[in-house]
């Protein structure tokens, strides 16, 4: 070759990778998605199975054809949930069946075997289509005929056996209220539909304040079998199918969903005990007794669907039980949910990440290091970190009284029964008991330093002893003939002064009691190496519901980790604290000086530090630049979760300050700019859709703002996705907004709950 021309090409390709390099950027988010799903196939009515499907990403939802030869799924091994098809027969690999760059589920097959109904969620929320069933063609979405058209979720659709109609569920018919224990989440609930093939004829069959889901008709048509959470835990129902007489067909101690009717009339189901154990179970409609389908099966089984001639699918497969993440990172399962996907925006390709953790801080700049904590108290549980403060002493305290109680109790036998002192002890340790509770898990209770705590506890420390002294000089007034008055005043003194000691060992061993650090890790996402980085202790007076750490990144130059802590939950005035850890010194440093709710932090290149704090009483986002502090949004409302631009001149938060005060509120996200004279312009509202928006954080180049949205509803069914991976922010996807443009782009499609997304180079 010409040594010139090998030059020119060498240069070429040189300059080539290294401007690809150059321009590869990273997005990171977080995901409850689940791990290790794949299709299992039996051919003898379930009296074995195996893979059908052997792959690392997930494949769930099977079904088969009427005329046995195909099974249909869904697979996100392209990166997003779409249709794939299999032969029953042969070793041939799946392909995709139907071509769309969004959300496809949940198919359904007509008697004839001559149309697919399915979910997708292409026109933006989830709805129900019909399609031809071309097992060897590679359909469009375009060819699929929308059947619902509402702003609704709907799900779960099933072909009546003369083919003409399709029932199906939906939350179209309900408020979405507040979750009852998480205010930030949003719950649905669900009815069942029919309509006929041409989406016409709508009728709502059921109409109960839980989940009604997953239909399936008998085999004469005049019925529907469903499940529903209307009495507690979801279990099997029966209707006429125009949605008469419905009532309850199994008496089963345990939640049942997903039904199917087996050829010999028995119903199928899914049921589960936590998270780790999901089983197929059989029934006779209207009789007790319930028993597994299969034996020897994978920990998780779910959503089967049966024919005729013996064959079955269902999806599942082995709980992850890595041990090197159980408890430390997050949820169960590697670290990394699957990819990662490129996707392009702006002519630009870009990686993108799931991670399973709630809070993850994304890598410096120019390596594959993912920052997080852990601590004794890790993952759902956090808020319960108060327990800590009776752990140990209680327990002892409760064998202590019970044995004062028995001890006493049989030496006055005589004068007093010995039920009436093992009840009175019993009531005095559920009183002591109710008043912890009260005193560790009231909200105004939090706010409280470990020194304050420690001054009340010594006044309860006070009260009871004189409480005791008080019961003792009573026991010694009294006449010989009052043995039974007696020996009760006795008892009483015994008592106070045993809580007395509890209260006065919990004032003085309250910070050993809880005294637990935090953790830092480092894992690289490619090699899944994991190193400690370092140990983070708390301050000697902070109550240690909150010292849980809630929020973490990394600054945009990569030099330094900013992490929160705090209470999730906590109010205005509940200590939270903003920290850095530089990379390269190793040191830690406070960056807030408040005794309020400070935290949520984001630093830009030129210095400038924004932040949420509470300390007027409200929830605001403040500036500090060069020691300067600056309110900027000063009112009553919620404002959370702000980040600065890189360059400094942009800031977004989310708030609720469009919702009424008396209305849900839900958070949009706003932006403010920096203007000429150093000003802020008002708060824009840039984010669309109801429900909550919040998690916003800018692109490298400060053109885009990438957020996690409500705003699309729901794919699937609440009650079936719930159990799988505790998820009460139903749901979210994420979306990356063109400042200038006005662009938004969805860049998420499944029905996981994905949140808290990171752009970095």
């Amino acid at each position: 070759m010409n040594p010139r021309i090998f030059l020119v090409a060498f240069l070429i390709t040189l300059f080539s990778v290294n401007g690809l390099a150059q321009s590869k950027e990273r997005i990171f988010y977080s995901s409850f998605s689940p791990q290790d799903w794949d299709i299992y196939l039996s051919k003898d009515s379930g009296k074995s199975f195996g893979k059908f499907t052997d792959h690392p990403s997930l494949d769930y939802d099977a079904v088969i054809s009427p005329d046995g030869k195909w099974i249909v799924f869904t697979s996100e091994r392209s990166g997003i949930p779409q249709l794939y098809i299999k032969p029953v027969d042969g070793d041939i690999p799946p392909r995709l069946l139907v071509k769309s760059n969004s959300f496809q589920d949940q198919a359904a097959f007509s008697p004839d075997g001559t149309q697919m109904a399915f979910v997708a969620s292409h026109e933006g929320n989830s709805e129900i289509y019909i399609i031809p069933f071309l097992p060897d063609s590679l359909q469009d979405i375009s060819n699929a005929k929308n059947l619902t058209k509402n702003p609704g979720g709907d799900f779960r659709p099933a072909f009546s056996p003369d083919g003409k109609h399709i029932a199906f569920s939906s939350d179209r018919g309900h408020k979405i209220v507040p979750h009852p224990q998480f205010p930030f989440a949003r719950q649905r609930i669900g009815d069942i539909y029919s309509m006929n093939i041409m989406g016409e004829q709508l009728k709502r069959l059921t109409d109960s304040d839980s989940w009604d889901g997953s239909p399936v008709w008998t085999g004469d048509g005049s019925k529907i079998i469903f499940y529903s959470a209307r009495n507690g835990d979801p279990t099997i129902f029966e209707m006429n199918s125009d949605g008469s007489d419905q009532h309850q067909v199994i008496e089963f101690d345990g939640p049942a969903v997903s039904p199917k009717l087996l050829k010999n009339g028995k119903v199928v189901f899914t049921t589960w005990k936590g998270e780790s154990d999901f089983k197929i179970m059989q029934a006779e409609l209207g009789a007790k007794e319930v028993t597994p389908l299969f034996s020897g099966s994978p920990d998780l089984m779910f959503n089967i669907d049966v024919h005729s001639d013996g064959l079955m699918v269902f999806h599942g497969g082995k709980y992850p039980k890595n041990q090197d993440t159980k408890g430390i990172f997050g949820f169960e399962g590697d670290v990394l949910t699957k990819g990662p996907d490129t996707i392009t925006i702006a002519d630009k390709p870009i990686q993108i990440f799931g991670v399973r953790r709630a809070f993850v801080a994304p890598p410096q700049v120019g390596n594959t290091l993912l920052f997080y904590d852990a601590s004794d108290f890790q993952g759902f549980f956090d808020n319960l970190k108060p327990m800590g403060y009776s752990v140990f002493w209680l327990p002892i305290l409760v064998i202590l009284m019970f044995v004062a109680g028995i001890v006493s109790g049989i030496i006055n036998r005589k004068s007093i029964p010995f039920w009436k002192y093992l009840l009175l002890c019993l009531i005095v340790i559920l009183s002591g008991i109710t008043v912890a509770g009260i005193f560790l898990f009231v909200d105004a209770i939090n706010p409280m330093s470990i020194n304050v705590i420690r001054l009340v506890m010594a006044i309860l420390t006070l009260a009871l002893v004189t409480l005791g002294w008080w019961f003792y000089k009573r026991k010694t007034l009294q006449k010989s003939n009052q043995k039974a008055v007696y020996r009760v005043s006795g008892l009483y003194s015994i008592l106070f002064f045993g809580l007395a000691v509890f209260s006065l060992l919990c004032a003085v061993f309250i910070n050993n009691l809880v005294h637990t650090a935090i953790h830092f890790y480092q894992v690289d996402y490619v090699s899944g190496e994991k190193k400690p980085l370092f140990v983070f202790d708390k301050e000697a007076n902070t109550n240690p519901a909150n010292f849980g750490v809630i929020d973490s990144k990394v600054t945009h130059d990569g030099k330094a980790l900013l992490f929160t802590t705090g209470s999730f939950r906590g109010r205005p005035h509940t200590q939270g604290d903003i920290w850095s850890y530089d990379f390269q010194t190793k040191n830690v440093a406070k960056l807030s000086d408040s005794p309020y709710n400070d935290g949520f932090a984001d630093l830009s290149d030129d210095g400038k530090l924004v932040f949420r704090s509470g300390r007027t009483g409200n929830f605001d986002i403040y500036l500090k630049t060069n020691g300067e502090l600056t309110n900027l949004t000063n009112d009553v409302h919620r404002d959370n979760f702000p980040a600065i631009s890189k360059q400094g001149d942009k800031i977004v938060f989310a708030s609720d300050r469009l919702r009424k005060e008396n209305e849900y509120k839900t958070m949009d996200i706003f932006m403010m700019e920096l203007q000429a004279d150093n000003s802020w312009t008002k708060p824009e509202k840039i984010s669309r859709g109801e429900g909550q928006n919040a998690h916003a954080h800018f692109s490298p180049d400060g053109e885009w703002v990438i957020y996690t949205t409500e705003g699309f509803g729901i794919n699937d069914e609440q009650a079936l996705i719930q159990p799988i991976i505790f998820s009460p922010q139903m749901y979210g996807e994420i979306v990356a907004y063109n400042i200038i443009t006005k662009q938004r782009i969805r860049l998420t499609h499944n029905k996981w709950e994905d949140g808290t997304p990171l752009w970095l180079k």
